[in-house]
């Protein structure tokens, strides 16, 4: 009992962990083979051969499949830091498989599978992996023809986890002009870039945005970014003083407003009490509180021991009877008696 209780949470937490591993899987880069002779050819024919793509003036500007020829692709990313394998995951360009009402295998028959046993679809953390669209009998990274890519039309993708039902991420891409490349930035908006700037298998560059790229031409080194940073930092700063003054001013005078009704009246007893010891009362004649009080205290002092009785310094004493106390002999040591020996 207790094995088979430890089979089934081994099961649990390895269901848990590959579902989780699967939601880390992103669509990351797009490109829709666009060339219109190379493109006329593939569909007058009904399949793809390398020589279809000679004399193509596009070609050098496309990312090539394994046997050198051009193609629609589909980049996806392992967004994690963690190692994870997007086999049996499918890939889907048919709303169709939106339906909730459809079955697994009904869906299934929609979507193009990844299969197992290639080496290639173990993704490394951050790392990417890109598929060519159609024609599956060319390998692991081809889709099958459920897959399609339209040039010069609105196309959805979307990644479904290995039992078909779960989404794990979709995008709809525009309408991309031949040679053209729907990213997705480290922001996660995407962006519209020109074949120069494709990076399958690879991170996406930054700076697809026109005005980012102009900017950066005018100021390589950086100086009027950094001077209009300390403008605004700077800026900040003063606003910021600014309110805390005027709030500071505005709290003072709510608080003397509600205050002055109370501190007003004790403030003008103590100015009258201060007025009163400056000037004298009545009963001091116009004398100063202060010279009053010191004369005052004065007096005390010399009544409380600040006088004595004059002497002459000639003793009075009269005794009327007789004392041993003035005896001489107490002053002085007895001889002490000596003894001869016999």
């Amino acid at each position: 009992m207790k094995k088979l209780l430890s089979i089934i949470s081994f099961l649990a937490v390895s269901v848990g962990t590959f579902a989780q591993g699967a939601h880390d899987f992103k669509i990351n880069e797009v490109f829709v083979f666009g060339c219109p002779k190379c493109c006329k050819a593939v569909a007058d024919s009904g399949y793809v051969s390398g020589d279809m793509f000679k004399g193509c003036q596009k070609k050098p500007s496309f990312y090539l499949d394994e046997y050198g020829e051009p193609a629609s692709w589909i980049e996806i990313e392992n967004v994690s830091y963690t190692t994870h394998n997007i086999r049996n995951c499918f890939i889907a360009t048919d709303k169709a498989v939106l339906n909730k009402e459809l079955s697994a295998p009904e869906r299934e028959q929609l979507m193009s599978i990844i299969p197992a046993g290639d080496p290639r679809t173990q993704i490394s953390g951050k790392q990417r992996i890109t598929f060519f669209v159609g024609n599956r009998n060319r390998g692991t990274l081809h889709t099958t023809d459920a897959v399609q890519l339209k040039a010069g039309e609105e196309n959805w993708i979307a990644i479904y986890d290995g039992n078909a039902v779960d989404l794990l991420d979709s995008i709809t891409i525009p309408a991309l002009k031949p040679g053209q490349t729907y990213a997705r930035l480290s922001c996660g908006e995407w962006q519209v870039c020109e074949a120069s700037e494709a990076t399958p298998n690879g991170p996406n560059q930054e700076y697809y945005n026109d005005k980012i790229r102009e900017f950066k031409e005018k100021d390589p080194h950086g100086v009027a970014m950094t001077l209009m940073c300390m403008a605004v930092v700077f800026s900040c700063l003063a606003v910021l003083f600014l309110f805390f003054q005027g709030f500071g001013l505005i709290i003072a005078k709510m608080v003397n407003k509600v205050a002055e009704p109370v501190v007003k009246p004790v403030v003008h007893a103590g100015e009258r009490v201060v007025e009163a010891a400056k000037q004298g009362t009545t009963e001091t004649k116009g004398i100063p509180m202060e010279t009053y009080t010191a004369v005052i205290g004065l007096a005390l002092h010399e009544y409380f021991g600040g006088t004595h009785d004059i002497e002459s310094g000639i003793l009075t004493i009269n005794q009327s009877q007789h004392s041993s106390w003035a005896d001489k002999s107490h002053e002085l040591r007895q001889i002490p008696l000596h003894h001869i020996a016999e």
